[in-house]
């Protein structure tokens, strides 16, 4: 179940870690020029960020693809390292996908545009793509499909995404789950639009856990209340608080309710010489 679970999440996270009026008929190439070019200009003076979630840590470190300034990045998830007894590997994510020379020529050859919707207040150009193939690197991943990008027609930033994933149940035999991406209270930080709030809801994830996996899946978090039973009150008191809302929403996902998860930007430091060293 958990190998499921960290596939979807991962999918998800790929796709956030992506992360005018215009004419009232805009093409694809269009869009994704326009975002490019916004993109590469609020970076002209960050070298590297590091933004700190309710959930996780992220370090990006600009490099050039192509002559086209992008950014590596490597995640740390909150408490991991204490329930795991030491400092756990951090695994790099490569560059940015969704700015990834590869992902864009992708895009521009299969895209299609979809007219606009309002998404938040603010006016959006919707892009569809049947599939985005080699988003997650593992050649066993579930591939996200019939996705839709909803852009910003003024800022030129992602608003929403929507997407189906199918994962196999056993060979021959799939189940489909909804994912929606809502980025939000975006803020300019040194130039770079970035969102402070990201909502990402999950449909059909408990249809696709058999009846033995959920069991796996309550015995592995009995195992991690035992973890956290046996440490000191104050270091207790500290994991919970970083993994209890995600606790919860895998109890209310095993009880057949939507999973929901909301990532809140809690701090952002800009040029603080990370080296490229940390994410090799």
């Amino acid at each position: 179940m958990y190998t499921k679970f960290i596939s979807l999440i991962s999918i998800v996270l790929a796709i956030f870690l992506i992360s005018s009026a215009a004419h009232s008929q805009m093409t694809v190439d269009q869009i994704l020029d326009n975002m490019v070019k916004e993109f590469e200009k609020g970076i002209q003076d960050i070298d590297d960020y590091t933004v700190t979630t309710n959930m996780y840590t992220a370090e990006y470190k600009k490099t050039y693809v192509d002559g086209r300034p992008t950014f590596k990045s490597r995640v740390r998830v909150r408490g991991m390292e204490q329930l795991s007894g030491g400092a756990i590997s951090t695994s790099s994510m490569g560059h940015s996908d969704f700015f990834d020379t590869d992902m864009f020529n992708y895009l521009k050859e299969n895209a299609e545009y979809r007219g606009t919707e309002t998404i938040d207040g603010a006016r959006t150009h919707t892009v569809f793509v049947s599939e985005l193939r080699d988003l997650v690197t593992d050649a066993n991943a579930d591939q996200a499909k019939n996705v839709h990008f909803f852009v910003d027609a003024d800022m030129w930033v992602l608003r929403k995404m929507e997407f189906d994933v199918q994962m196999e149940d056993s060979p021959g035999q799939a189940q489909t789950m909804n994912a929606i991406v809502r980025f939000q209270d975006f803020r300019t930080i040194e130039g770079m639009q970035m969102p402070f709030k990201t909502v990402m809801e999950m449909e059909g994830l408990d249809s696709a856990i058999s009846d033995a996996e959920r069991e796996e899946a309550r015995k592995s978090m009995e195992e991690l209340q035992k973890q956290l039973d046996a440490m000191p009150a104050q270091q207790r008191s500290m994991m919970e608080n970083m993994l209890g809302p995600q606790l919860r929403q895998l109890e209310n996902m095993l009880a057949g309710e939507k999973f929901e998860i909301v990532i809140q930007v809690e701090e952002v430091k800009v040029n603080t010489g990370l080296t490229d060293e940390l994410f090799n």
